[in-house]
Parts: structure tokens; C-alpha cells; sequence
């Protein structure tokens, strides 16, 4: 049976999932008593690595505490107690035992996972049925992919004799549209920022349906030309309207002013709605066409008489072109024309990632859910257990408000399989902290679970383990009233009085009530800055505040704000850092957000022994008049390398001497450092590099005691802090941006000849045929807000700050809806706090933590002394490989050098683990690299490379006679016979790679042995024989 668990922020969900994982266990006694042990009949999933490393983390902690000491285990009464079990502490403490021993043999089948992470390996099983590569490469970065489909696109259009007519056609339209519009006039830029829509898990259910409909060559033209005339024809119709009204009108005095104006309005403008009420109100009341106090009732009467005679007809028909379902279709037609051109070219950006992709054996993880579904699709469940190779008896599912339509898709026949055998399965959610619709996410399939499994059990979870009475009592109020008032008003935005009942579902306050679980004191601190220079106030009042915790004998690393965008988390670590407080921050502290790495950038674009203007300028502002030296120091530098060229621009222009700019100088270096280390040392290479990736890479974090955090609401989520600082509290309910697009299917003729087209959602969709996705559209954006409110405010555990700017040309943003919910409430600096009156509490004393941040002294070592250490496993990448990817071969020659036979895989990884030189996420990679080493040596049939019929030498030295030394991965020697093995988990060098194992075996030969020699290619899937 489904279980469905309602975790509000805050209620001990992780604390709740162990609990019934462990039940599970317990409870799963057949599976005790043959092999298939009880862990290996369940699947967890989580959405991130974090909350797999933490789950497996706990219930193997749990376990151990149940196997040695029970009556420590905060799970055991309630274990005790249950009937469905039916267990004596003893019985439960022998059983946690066989468990936990269970898990730690069999630790592949120990089924937690983020839900890509089980989805690849679904795919993995069926690569053959897919059409992919037994050794496919899993792509992450999309906008890279995107990123070389684009440049391959235009590589083709600058191509002399490029037979891509329509495709160039496409391009040139395109460009001339954004000049048009008074766009960006660059469109590979646009062209790649639109195509990032190919990652929409909307689009790529379609895509197959768009790609069939553009095979014909003559459609998209075709289609095209349909909508223009539809446009053109009503333009001219309603043009020849307005002149012949106008020329009425110009034949006689005494009409009323308002509607001379009207008819001199464009045809654009009536057809879509933007006539004025004036019309309308003669339509209405016709003597309203005159002015009636300033001509005579002889005059009325003419005027009048002509209206009826000759501008009524006009009018009428004005009316009928120029409202309903006319106007619909075109404003729907200019609509679906706007992006055309850049839908025709999608089509072949996508078609160019496909090619791409199969040329090179690369699946993009967007694509990976849509792949699942083929497979599932249709299949017997047991069918693909059989070839997946685990029989999953029971389900488990967090996080479930951040799950798509297609991932649910792909999971709900696995559950209905379980849930038709009586199985216990859970599904755990929170439709208030549903705040990734961006990546797919459908908070609306946790609403309707209730449809497809009638018989669920359904659990509130009432209480709050994590924040301060008075927060939790705040943060209920504060959240009620908002969502109340913003569902109360977008009913009357749009006239729609059943449009709110997702809100209200939402912040149900039955549902979302919570009781405080901890009695400890705590604070809530609202106040607004008004003005011009809000901002400013706000930081200068954040400074004064953050003074005062750190008076208060409050480490500030008990500190961390929450921000909106990225560019609030720059803005504010900038601030801070010049105030001297240690900062940690992912999204705020990138290198290339310091104005001092963008003059150096600047300064490497430049050529030709000068520098711009406008650098010039800057510098001369920033830091002063150069001397001849100085300038002539660093037009010389353009003839260095690279790494030396930056040394002695920083050097020259004293940027070092920079208040707060160290970290950033430090992390640049280091970046050239990296880069040049890899690649050829050339400018525009690392130009190129910087543009794409290199400069929203992030300051690396080192040691320190006391830093403050800053972090985006989103990265937030599932984290919680001592004190939180909300202090740009401004974030619209709904916004409007330039690049947004609306993806709607047409029902109508003839724009449903497409099967899906791409719209910017703007208001003129109020008067198409879109009108009810745009609305839908608005109210998913406030929902995705609220949420975002939500989240954020539920984080601390013991103060919460809020500050908010108000902007009096807005009304629609969280700052002004709250302000005018609270302005009966504020003292005068604008405040609303709980406590009222005096100092807040002492907070409890920290638990012995360590934070990183960045270092604030710039260090900075000419590039021939700095040290390099390089690893033999390095040399299995090629020079561009991510340095995760080079980490992961090192530690797979590290675990593979401890492992006699297989049975000692698990216990070494265990043991890695705790020494602290792998952590669990490496070893979540790890174990699946090894799953793969395991499944190739037992195709090839050399099982016995890993039993104990050999002597195994594993990074054994080897010394020639010259005196070098050899370290060959794993030697294996049986009387005078020896087997050498080498490990490649990089890409293959077939030439560099058979020397090597040659020459060991040509020494092992002097040593008097005979030898066989093998090289693994893990990456390849294939084993060679060395001759």
C-alpha cells in the first residue's frame, strides 16, 4: 500500500524516511531467509547526491546502533511497539545485525539513489535496444552542447557553397527581425539562448512531432505565408475602415476629440485592442460622438444622423474585425510569427546535437528521461526487472513536489506493479517547497496522487523539529496572509474567480499547521527601507546588525544570507568582503564578477601594443595617471605568456593593493594556472575558455573560523541555519523578460497545422487564443514564488531577518503585497519584530564545526616555481578532462590496489571512506565503475584474475637494471607464470599504453617468468591482449 507523507519544512522528514526504510527491512523477514536480502528489494530515491550520501549514511548509523546497543536507537520503541512486526528489542537487535553485515557484502544493491543516477542505469541495460553505445558518454552541460551545435550551425552557413537554403533563409529573417524589434542584432547569441529551450522536458516530448513536420522543406514557408496573409488582410481591411471613417469625419465639426484620435491609431493597434473606450462607448450610446455642450442640438442631430447613416456600418465592422474571435486570430498569427524563424532553426539545432551525439557516443542527461519512457512504455514490469537484474519489491520517493510529468510517468507502472502485490511503498512531498519548475519539476502530481492510488494512506507530519516557536508562529501568519491576498487578487486580475483554488490548496492552513517540537527562544525581524538609496540603507543596516551578533560573542559563521538572483549574491559579497568579514558564497563570489578581473580580461583581448579608450579611462579613474614605465610595462606584457603576461599587469597596476580584490587575484591565477597546465598557453584559447565556463567559476574555498554564508533561495532547500538574513526581499510574483517563452499546442485552424508553437508571454496573449495558457502561465510564476517565499523564510532555527525595498512604481512584488498587509503593524523605522521589546536571546551554544572559505592574502609565485604533481593514472585522460573526471581514475587505481578478490571491494571502500579519502559521492562513482570492471571480466571469462589461485602484486615497484622503477596496476603470478594487468579508466592510447605493459613484461620476462599482458579500458567496455 502507498503511503504519502506531507513534510512541511522543518518536520523531521529525513529522521521519518530512515524510520520507514528500516521498517521495511525489518519487516521484509523472507528475505532474510533466502539470498536475496531485504536491502536489495528496495528502491530509494532522493533528488540530489547530498541526500543520497545522507540517507545511506543514516540507516547503515541506525543499523549499527540497533546491532550493538538498541536502546540508544531513537527508532527502537516505536519498532517495538509495532504490531506489523511484532519484534522483541532482542529479535530486532539480531535481525539489525544480519542486516547490517547483508548491506555491507552485497553494498551494490544497497538502492539509494538520486533518480538520475537509477534512471542511467536503467538505460545502461537497454543501450542495445536504444541504439547506444555500451560506452556512451553521459553529457551534464546541455548549454556547451547547445553552445557547438550553434557554432556548427553558422560554420555551415559561412560555407562558400552551403546548399542550406532554408536554413540561411531562417537566419537572415531572424536577424532581421531582431533589428526590427530593437533587439540583440549578434544571433548566434540569440539563437543560443533560445535553443536552451531544447532542455524543456515540455520540448523534447515534442520534438519528434516538430522534426516530422518540418521534414516537408515547403511547410515552414508555407505555414508562413499563411499567417502573414492572414495579418496583412486584416491590416488592409481595417486601414480602409479607419480612412473612410476619417474622412467622414473630416467633412463636418463638433465630433468628440477622443475619437478623432482613435481613427488615427494604427490597424496594429485596433486589432489588438487598443482602440480606447471612446469606441466603445459610441457603440454604446451614439450620442456620445459629439461634444454635447459645445454645438447646437441642430448640429446633434446632423452629426447624429450621419453616424447612423455612414459611421455606424464602419463602426460594426470595426467592431466584428477587431474583437473576438478576428482579433484572436491575429494576435495569435503576429504571436506565432514572432518566433518562426527561430522555431525552423531549433528544429536544426536539435537535429545537429542528435548527429553530433551519435557520432560520438554522447547521451545528454536531458534526454534521459524521455529514453526511460520508451522503455518502460509498454513493457512487462517484470521484463524489465529480469534485464535490469534487481527485482524492486518496495518504493520509496523524496521529494516528490520536484519530480517531472515524465519522470513520474517512468516510475508510476513500477509502483502500481508493487502496490497490485500489497507491498509497502512511500511517496514523501511538500507542495509548498515546489520550487523548480525551471528544471521540470510538477508540484500538481503530488495533488492528484490521491486519483491514481485510492486506497493510499495519506500522513501529516504537524510538527516542527528545526525553528523557534515565535519564527514558526510568524512565518504561519506572515504566509497565510500573503498567499491569501495574492490569490485573492489575481481572481480579479483576470476575472477568473476559480483561479486562486491552487493557492489555497497550497497554503491550506489545516495542512500546513505546525507545532513546535524545540522550546528555544528565538527572533523575528522584519523592516522596510524606502527611497531612492534603499539599497545602500539596507547594507549599511546589515553592517550595524551583523556588528551587533558579533558583540554578542555569535560566531558569524551561524550567519548566512539568502538571496534571489546571483547578481544580489555578488552585490552583497563585494559589500561584505570590503567591510572585512570572510565570506563563503558559490553563486556570489565568482571571478569574473570583480571589476579588476574584468580589466584584466580586457586588457588580454587588446593587441597591436595599445590599450583602448575606455580601459584607459578606467585606470586612470581606478588607480591614477600611468607613468611611460608603467604603460610601457604593459604593452610589453602582450608579448609574454600567458600566465606571466597577468603577473605583471597585476604587478604594474598594484591591483594586489585593491581592497577585497585578493581572492579574486588568487583564484584567476590559479584558473590561468590550471588552464595553461592542460592546454596550449594561448590567449584566445583562454579568451575563448573565459567566455563559455571561465568566468563563472567560483573562488576556491580554504580553512578558516569564521565566515558568513551567502547562498540562493534555491540552493537553500533541504538546508537549514542558526541565523538567516533575508536582505533583498523584492522578488516580483511575476515578471515579464524579453527572453521568455510560452510553449502552446494550437487547437485551432490553421495555426494547429504546427503541433506545437513557441510565444512570448506577453499580455497581448489576453487577446489570442492563448489566452488560458498565458493566465496559467502567470499563476504558475506566483506559485513558484510564494513557494520561493516560503522556503526561504523556513530555513533558520533561531533569528530571522527581513528586509525589503519598496518600489512605489510596482505593486506586484513580495516587498509591496507584504508592506501593505503590515503597514498597520510597523513602528516607525518600518519594523515589525517578535519579541517586541528588548535584545534577542542568546543563542545555544555551536557544536565543534569546521566552514571554508576563501583566503583574504594574495599569494602570488612565478608559474616555474610552482609545484605540480601528477599521477600515473592522470596519464590516462586526455589533456581537456575534468579534473573530477582524472580524481576518479586516481582513486579507482587506489581501491583497485587493495582488492585481492572481490569480496574485499566493499570492506576497503568502507575503510577509504573513513580515512577520509574518498567521499560517499566518489564512492557512489566508484562503485558503479567497479560494477562495470566486474560485468567485463566475467563476460571475458577471467574471473579467476580475482580469486586466490595467485600471488597478487598490486603497485608493486619493479626496478631495471639502469635503476628506473616500473609500477605496473596488478600483477598476478602462479609458479613461473605471471599475468600483468593494466587499468585504463580514461580514454584509449593504444600505441603509449601497449609500450608500457610491454615493458613490464619484457622485465618480468629478464626475472625469468613467462608473461600474459591485459589491458582493462573500464571507459570502452573491451579488454586487449598485450602480444
Amino acid at each position: 500500500m502507498l503511503s504519502i507523507y506531507n513534510a512541511s519544512a522543518g518536520s523531521g522528514k529525513t529522521f521519518a524516511l530512515t524510520r520507514e526504510y528500516l521498517r521495511m527491512l525489518l519487516r521484509d523477514t523472507q528475505g532474510i531467509d533466502d539470498k536475496r536480502l531485504p536491502h536489495s528489494r528496495i528502491l530509494a530515491v532522493t533528488f540530489t547526491k547530498k541526500s543520497t550520501a545522507e540517507m545511506k549514511e543514516r540507516i547503515l548509523r541506525e543499523l549499527y546502533i540497533l546491532s550493538t546497543n538498541p536502546q540508544q536507537s531513537d527508532y527502537i520503541n516505536d519498532f517495538c511497539q509495532d504490531t506489523t512486526l511484532n519484534l522483541t528489542q532482542a529479535e530486532i537487535q539480531k535481525r539489525a545485525q544480519r542486516l547490517l553485515v547483508g548491506i555491507l557484502q552485497d553494498y551494490t544493491r544497497f538502492s539509494v539513489s538520486t533518480i538520475d543516477g537509477f534512471f542511467q542505469q536503467v538505460i545502461r541495460t537497454f543501450a542495445r535496444e536504444l541504439g547506444l553505445s555500451a560506452t556512451y558518454d553521459l553529457s551534464l552541460d546541455g548549454e556547451e552542447m547547445i553552445q557547438e551545435a550553434v557554432d556548427e550551425i553558422f560554420k555551415r552557413i559561412r560555407e562558400e557553397h552551403s546548399d542550406d537554403k532554408e536554413l540561411i533563409e531562417w537566419v537572415m529573417d531572424f536577424i532581421q527581425k531582431n533589428i526590427d524589434d530593437d533587439h540583440q542584432w549578434n544571433p548566434s547569441n540569440s539563437i543560443k539562448q533560445f535553443s536552451s529551450q531544447l532542455l524543456k522536458e515540455q520540448l523534447i516530448r515534442r520534438m519528434s512531432d516538430l522534426q516530422h513536420v518540418f521534414a516537408d522543406k515547403n511547410f515552414m514557408r508555407k505555414y508562413r505565408s499563411n499567417l502573414v496573409e492572414i495579418c496583412q488582410d486584416k491590416e488592409h481591411n481595417v486601414a480602409q475602415l479607419l480612412k473612410h471613417a476619417s474622412d467622414i469625419f473630416a467633412q463636418e465639426e463638433g465630433w468628440q476629440t477622443n475619437i478623432i484620435k482613435a481613427f488615427k491609431k494604427s490597424p496594429e493597434e485596433w486589432l489588438t485592442g487598443n482602440m480606447g473606450k471612446t469606441f466603445f462607448n459610441v457603440l454604446d450610446n451614439p450620442s456620445s460622438i459629439f461634444v454635447k455642450g459645445k454645438t447646437t442640438t441642430q448640429r446633434q442631430q446632423l452629426l447624429l444622423a450621419i453616424y447612423e447613416e455612414q459611421l455606424a456600418p464602419i463602426f460594426l465592422s470595426l467592431n466584428d474585425l477587431c474583437t473576438g474571435t478576428s482579433a484572436q486570430d491575429y494576435v495569435t498569427a503576429k504571436e506565432i510569427l514572432r518566433h518562426l524563424y527561430t522555431l525552423g532553426i531549433l528544429q536544426d539545432v536539435a537535429k545537429q546535437i542528435e548527429d553530433t551525439n551519435r557520432n560520438i557516443g554522447r547521451l545528454p542527461i536531458s534526454e534521459t528521461n524521455q529514453l526511460v519512457h520508451q522503455i518502460i512504455d509498454g513493457q512487462d514490469t517484470p521484463f524489465i526487472y529480469e534485464r535490469f537484474g534487481q527485482y524492486f519489491r518496495h518504493y520509496m520517493i523524496d521529494e516528490f513536489q520536484d519530480t517531472s510529468a515524465l519522470q513520474w510517468e517512468n516510475f508510476l507502472p513500477l509502483i502500481q506493479e508493487s502496490d497490485g502485490y500489497q507491498a509497502d511503498n512511500l511517496i514523501v512531498g511538500d507542495v509548498k517547497q515546489s520550487i523548480y519548475r525551471f528544471r521540470n519539476s510538477d508540484w500538481s502530481l503530488l495533488k492528484h496522487l490521491h486519483e491514481q492510488f485510492p486506497n493510499h494512506k495519506a500522513y501529516n507530519m504537524p510538527q516542527n523539529w528545526r525553528t523557534a516557536p515565535v519564527i514558526v508562529e510568524e512565518n504561519e501568519k506572515f504566509i497565510q496572509r500573503l498567499s491569501k491576498h495574492v490569490a485573492e487578487d489575481i481572481c480579479e486580475k483576470y476575472n477568473q474567480t476559480d483561479l486562486g483554488t491552487d493557492i489555497y490548496y497550497i497554503f491550506d492552513p489545516t495542512s500546513m499547521h505546525q507545532e513546535p517540537a524545540k522550546n528555544y527562544p528565538g527572533y523575528f525581524h522584519m523592516q522596510f527601507f524606502d527611497g531612492e538609496n534603499a539599497n545602500e540603507q539596507t547594507l549599511e543596516h546589515l553592517h550595524l546588525q551583523l556588528e551587533s551578533i558579533r558583540k554578542e560573542g555569535i560566531e558569524l559563521k551561524r550567519v548566512t544570507f539568502l538571496v534571489r538572483y546571483t547578481y544580489e549574491a555578488t552585490t552583497l559579497a563585494h559589500f561584505l568582503i570590503s567591510k572585512g568579514y570572510n565570506v563563503q558564497s558559490s553563486e556570489g563570489l565568482q571571478i569574473g564578477s570583480h571589476h579588476a578581473i574584468q580589466l584584466l580580461i580586457n586588457l588580454l583581448k587588446q593587441e597591436n601594443n595599445e590599450i583602448n579608450t575606455i580601459d584607459q579611462e578606467y585606470i586612470h579613474q581606478t588607480f591614477g595617471q600611468l607613468t611611460p614605465d608603467q604603460n610601457n610595462s604593459i604593452l610589453q606584457a602582450q608579448k609574454l605568456p600567458l600566465y606571466e603576461q597577468v603577473q605583471t599587469l597585476i604587478n604594474e597596476l598594484q591591483l594586489a593593493q585593491q581592497e577585497g580584490v585578493a581572492p579574486y587575484l588568487t583564484a584567476f591565477q590559479d584558473l590561468i594556472y590550471q588552464f595553461t597546465k592542460s592546454r596550449v598557453a594561448d590567449r584566445k584559447a583562454f579568451i575563448e575558455y573565459w567566455e563559455r565556463k571561465g568566468k563563472n567559476k567560483t573562488i576556491a574555498a580554504s580553512q578558516t573560523a569564521d565566515t558568513i554564508r551567502i547562498m540562493t533561495i534555491h540552493s537553500s532547500k533541504g538546508l537549514e541555519f542558526d541565523i538567516v538574513f533575508i536582505p533583498f526581499f523584492t522578488w516580483e510574483l511575476t515578471k515579464e523578460r524579453p527572453s521568455d517563452i510560452l510553449w502552446c499546442t494550437p487547437q485551432t485552424p490553421p495555426f494547429n497545422q504546427l503541433p506545437l508553437v513557441a510565444v512570448h508571454p506577453s499580455k497581448k496573449l489576453l487577446q489570442s487564443h492563448f489566452k488560458n495558457e498565458f493566465i496559467q502561465d502567470k499563476l504558475a510564476q506566483t506559485i513558484d514564488n510564494l513557494n520561493l517565499t516560503y522556503v526561504a523564510i523556513t530555513r533558520p532555527k533561531y533569528r530571522l531577518y527581513i528586509y525589503g525595498q519598496l518600489d512605489r512604481r510596482t505593486t506586484h512584488n513580495v516587498c509591496t503585497e507584504v508592506f501593505a498587509l503590515y503597514k498597520d503593524l510597523l513602528n516607525d523605522q518600518l519594523t515589525y519584530r517578535k519579541p517586541e521589546e528588548g535584545a534577542p536571546a542568546p543563542l545555544p551554544p555551536l557544536k565543534s564545526d569546521t566552514t571554508t572559505t576563501y583566503s583574504a592574502t594574495y599569494i602570488s609565485e612565478p608559474i616555474s616555481s610552482r609545484l605540480t604533481l601528477r599521477s600515473r593514472a592522470e596519464d590516462d585522460f586526455a589533456p581537456d578532462t575534468p579534473l573530477a573526471t582524472i580524481d576518479l581514475g586516481i582513486l579507482m587505481h587506489l581501491w583497485l590496489s587493495h582488492i585481492r578478490t572481490w569480496n574485499d571491494a566493499n570492506p576497503t571502500l568502507l575503510k577509504l571512506i573513513q580515512q577520509g579519502q574518498v567521499t560517499e559521492n566518489q564512492a557512489q562513482e566508484m562503485r558503479l565503475q567497479l560494477q562495470q570492471l566486474q560485468t567485463l571480466i566475467t563476460r571475458e571469462n577471467h574471473n579467476d584474475w580475482f580469486s586466490n589461485q595467485y600471488t597478487i602484486l598490486s603497485e608493486q615497484d619493479i626496478i631495471t637494471p639502469s635503476g628506473n622503477m616500473q609500477r605496473p596496476d596488478r600483477v598476478m603470478i602462479s609458479g613461473k607464470h605471471a599475468i600483468v594487468i593494466d587499468y585504463k579508466f580514461g580514454y584509449e592510447q593504444p600505441k603509449s599504453h601497449l609500450e608500457q605493459v610491454r615493458d613490464y613484461m619484457a622485465l618480468l620476462r629478464q626475472m625469468g617468468y613467462t608473461t600474459e599482458g591485459y589491458i582493462i579500458y573500464n571507459a570502452r567496455n573491451t579488454i586487449h591482449t598485450v602480444k
